[in-house]
């Protein structure tokens, strides 16, 4: 698994931790609307990378600068879940701090063995759409606009376990998250949370939910 070649250091992807995030390489199915990482590391992927290895290195390093490690994307679970499960396991193996992994919620499989297996502490997930009241015909560019796909039933169901896989895990290392993506209603929003708050409700859950400022990318 190629690895962007910058590790970076952040105070507020996951408040109270000083979190390293990695960057996978391995491109993303979606494309999102004016998402910051597409032309970098998805489009245009750098020669330059780092390796799994060097990432097992710098751990054995500098690991205890850190609380906490976050994958990130593009989509990091685009990768085959085997080369995943090894990466966390190693990491695991090597990193006393908490786990994360950031995703669209794509790969509901994935996401449920990600848990099952203990290969995270916590998941952050992009609920980009109220995915439960969009119709897959009628709202199909309201999905092209902003998410760059053409739903399909399949898809948007997988969309909806992993956001209530991720609640019902119930941990305060998730996250549900939404952008502010400015060409949609405050409706969309509101319809959003609601819908979060519900699926809260139903497992008991502590999971935060953030309603993210849209940031437009450098030009």
């Amino acid at each position: 698994m190629k690895l962007y070649n910058n590790f970076i250091r952040t105070f507020t992807d996951l408040p109270n931790h000083t979190t390293l995030l990695i960057h996978s390489l391995s491109g993303c199915p979606l494309h999102c609307l004016d998402c910051h990482n597409y032309e970098e590391i998805i489009a245009n992927t750098p020669k330059e990378y780092k390796t799994t290895n060097d990432l097992y290195d710098y751990l054995k390093k500098s690991g205890f600068l850190f609380d906490a490690i976050m994958f990130s994307g593009g989509e990091f679970l685009i990768n085959p879940l085997d080369e995943v499960r090894d990466l966390l396991q190693q990491v695991r193996a090597l990193f006393g701090g908490r786990i994360i992994v950031t995703t669209s919620g794509i790969y509901y499989q994935k996401v449920r063995a990600l848990y099952a297996e203990n290969l995270v502490d916590g998941i952050h997930i992009d609920m980009k759409l109220p995915y439960h009241v969009l119709d897959i015909e009628e709202d199909a560019q309201i999905y092209k606009d902003v998410m760059g796909i053409t739903p399909s039933k399949k898809l948007v169901d997988q969309l909806i376990a992993s956001v209530d896989a991720v609640i019902e895990h119930n941990s305060i290392l998730d996250q549900v998250r939404t952008v502010q993506y400015p060409l949609l209603d405050e409706a969309f929003f509101t319809e959003i949370k609601h819908f979060v708050e519900e699926r809260k409700a139903s497992h008991r859950s502590i999971v935060p939910y953030f309603l993210n400022e849209f940031v437009y990318p450098r030009s």
